[in-house]
């Protein structure tokens, strides 16, 4: 297994390097007409940012920073949270449509209580990732 470490490494570092680079164009693109968005800036910029923080742990994971890896993954989550709390509490209407081959229905109410209820387990789960980098020590 040892032998494969250095394609592994060089793996980490290609994938981060262009997940990081994905993060930089989307963040571009979006500053370049957020007129275009149907959500404030600040949303699409925090959904641009799960790849970039997603790119960062696999560069900090071949760097071997694996504490600096805990608290990127904490960052990771928070930026998969933020857009579904904007969904389900922040101001003005938002419509979702449900299809199913039976049955299509749009509502204000089911749309944010659908990404209330996903918001809710990700900071569930931001609480468990938090609790991680604080108390796991990285051995090296």
């Amino acid at each position: 297994m040892t032998g494969d470490a250095p394609l592994i490494r060089r793996s980490s570092l290609a994938w981060g390097a262009a997940l990081v680079l994905g993060c930089i164009a989307l963040c571009v693109l979006i500053g370049w007409q957020p007129q275009q968005l149907r959500a404030p800036a600040w949303v699409a910029y925090a959904a641009a940012a799960a790849f970039g923080m997603a790119g960062l742990i696999l560069l900090a994971g071949a760097a071997g920073a694996a504490r600096l890896q805990n608290w990127l993954a904490v960052a990771l989550v928070l930026a998969l949270v933020l857009p579904g709390l904007w969904v389900a509490f922040g101001a003005g209407e938002r419509t979702c449509t449900v299809s199913l081959p039976f049955l299509q229905f749009a509502s204000d109410a089911v749309c944010r209580g659908a990404f209330g209820f996903g918001a809710a387990l990700g900071l569930g789960i931001l609480t468990l990732y938090v609790r991680h980098a604080i108390v796991r020590q990285p051995k090296g």
